[in-house]
């Protein structure tokens, strides 16, 4: 990436924790003049430390060039989040558990729905996103935001070929479970207990047929009520909570 592209973040939380983690590189932070309650203080002051250039613009200026962002008066141009490649994905996956979740997502075109994705896998103990480079939305402003900040610590990556990946993910020791209106199994009686890689369909098409006629198994939700299905964001939440509190119990009866 040239030094000069940059992406725009806006937010509290989400200029934070792009602040705290430290990952990429803050050009300027830019804030709405008469707009320092004490969280953006808290802003100022630690992009200060990190001697970050901070400007000030009168309100309508700053409504003007902002208007189109829900930013909380406060705005930030940063480098391109980093992601890894595959192999490094699982890497580092194996390196924090020896029974890591990643997660694949197909079809996701909400950018809003990628954020909120991307907050639960990182919250409830998921330790990498997997997204397709055609016909995934761009890691920008909108999914930075959606996600709280979340973008900053889950490790992505970007692939070519859902279904290649699948088959390395298999080689290196993943089961692969996709989670479906039809599944065969209900998520909570599923046993969370491999390495194992979360195929999270579109809520249009779902999971296209090739990619889950190579899952290993295929999950569903539970439901009751009229409407007979969740958001792929609520889907992916539930299943990420089945799989962390299994591991959660299974932790605590070996102690």
């Amino acid at each position: 990436m040239k030094p000069t592209e940059q992406t725009l973040i806006v937010g509290i939380n989400s200029i934070r924790e792009a602040l705290l983690a430290s990952k990429r590189h803050c050009s300027r932070l830019i804030i709405e003049q008469g707009k320092t309650p004490p969280r953006i203080q808290a802003v100022i002051k630690l992009a200060r430390e990190k001697q970050i250039l901070i400007e000030t613009l009168p309100r309508v200026e700053f409504q003007k060039k902002f208007n189109k962002h829900v930013h909380q008066s406060i705005a930030g141009y940063f480098s391109a989040i980093p992601t890894l490649e595959l192999e490094s994905l699982i890497a580092t996956a194996f390196q924090s558990t020896s029974l890591p979740t990643l997660v694949i997502l197909d079809g996701i075109q909400d950018p809003q729905n990628l954020g909120a994705i991307i907050r639960s896998a990182e919250i409830l103990g998921i330790q990498g996103l997997i997204l397709p480079k055609h016909g995934t939305p761009a890691l920008n402003e909108t999914v930075a935001k959606c996600s709280s900040g979340a973008i900053e610590h889950l490790p992505i990556t970007w692939v070519t070929n859902l279904t290649h990946c699948v088959e390395q993910l298999k080689e290196a020791g993943f089961w692969v479970a996709g989670v479906v209106p039809d599944g065969e199994i209900p998520c909570y009686q599923y046993q969370f207990d491999t390495p194992l890689a979360l195929v999270i369909g579109g809520e249009e098409k779902g999971i296209r047929p090739l990619l889950k006629k190579s899952c290993d198994v295929t999950l569903t939700i539970p439901m009751k009520g009229q409407l007979q299905s969740l958001n792929a964001a609520s889907a992916s939440a539930v299943v990420f909570y089945e799989n962390l509190r299994q591991k959660s119990l299974r932790n605590t009866a070996k102690e």
